[in-house]
């Protein structure tokens, strides 16, 4: 999207574990300054300039304004056509009525719950105003997903910590409806992709899913040739790959909430570690995400010829995983992979 240049404070919203790369990412942006830290899931910025760069970075779900009046005169919101379509985020109604009858009177908005472009919703220094277009789905679409599909901000994480170059292969043995792999198609467009699953509802998700996402990144780049994913059913167990082949696992493991179980995962596991093992190239890592972590640790601790190297522990929606990243470790006398 193209956006005027406007003068604005912004409260980002991202989850606990990420705010610090977001910051460094903000930190890049030519338009983006005084940036700070507001909480462990907020950051602050000013911004001078086009909200392009900001459009683009997938680290934060949502973006507000303290001040509506004047982000009316001279920052974001005065980028909306009129009158603004709002809605008020509380459950209380007598609350929501209150809100709702004190921006018509003030700001001459229009109340629309179902079309919005901008959301108020309380904050502990008052109301705050979420800027529609800027939110995650806006910016990067709408996607078919299962209850257990991943967060997107968790699954930027993930995507990051596996440092992932331009002509690494990328597999997600436990793919779902695919959002790990778009996420890397749209920062990686010549990745190659491969998503397994056993769940064929899922696969058939993931499919769609991907041809929008191929639509979206044409549209947001025509030069860009991208290489969509193939999705293929089976088990992670005995993966369908050649030894040594795969640069980058990346997963979501299954661990026991909303899918799988404590119990399947003693055996699941210590599987899944073999064949990471098996598949990946000498300076490969995996990245997976669990809070079946005790069980994770001490199957890593067991499958000689891989370490965990890092590991980030993440915060949302009550949800507390842990994302580890795996390495091979060197045999002594080895030389290190360039």
């Amino acid at each position: 999207m193209v956006m005027p240049c406007i003068t604005d404070h912004l409260v980002l919203r991202t989850i606990d574990g990420a705010a610090d790369l977001l910051i460094e990412e903000l930190r890049a942006m030519a338009s983006i300054h005084s940036i700070r830290q507001a909480s462990v899931d907020t950051v602050e910025c000013a911004i001078a300039g086009s909200l392009d760069e900001l459009a683009a970075c997938a680290l934060y779900s949502t973006v507000a304004l303290r001040d509506p009046g004047k982000s009316l005169q001279f920052g974001v919101l005065g980028t909306l056509p009129e009158p603004v379509k709002f809605r008020v985020g509380v459950d209380d109604p007598e609350r929501r009525r209150e809100m709702i009858n004190a921006t018509e009177q003030r700001f001459g908005w229009v109340n629309r719950p179902g079309d919005w472009d901008v959301n108020l919703v309380p904050s502990a220094d008052g109301w705050i105003a979420e800027f529609g277009p800027l939110s995650w789905t806006r910016r990067f679409g709408r996607s078919e997903r299962l209850p257990w599909s991943t967060n997107f901000v968790v699954v930027e994480v993930l995507v990051r910590l596996a440092k992932i170059h331009p002509t690494h292969r990328v597999l997600d043995p436990f793919c779902g409806t695919g959002t790990i792999l778009h996420a890397v198609r749209r920062q990686h467009p010549t990745t190659h992709l491969l998503g397994l699953d056993h769940n064929p509802t899922a696969l058939t998700l993931a499919t769609g899913n991907s041809l929008a996402a191929a639509h979206s990144l044409v549209t947001a780049n025509p030069l860009v040739v991208g290489r969509s994913p193939s999705f293929v059913r089976g088990t992670a167990e005995v993966l369908p790959v050649a030894s040594g082949c795969v640069d980058r696992v990346v997963a979501n493991l299954p661990f026991g909430k909303q899918v799988g179980s404590h119990r399947a995962n003693r055996t699941l596991y210590p599987a899944v570690l073999d064949e990471i093992h098996r598949i990946l190239t000498g300076d490969g890592r995996a990245v997976l995400l669990t809070e079946d972590k005790r069980l994770l640790l001490e199957a890593v601790e067991r499958r000689i010829g891989l370490k965990i190297v890092r590991q980030r522990l993440l915060r949302y929606k009550g949800a507390t995983p842990t994302a580890y990243v795996l390495a091979r470790t060197r045999l002594p006398g080895t030389a290190r992979p360039r």
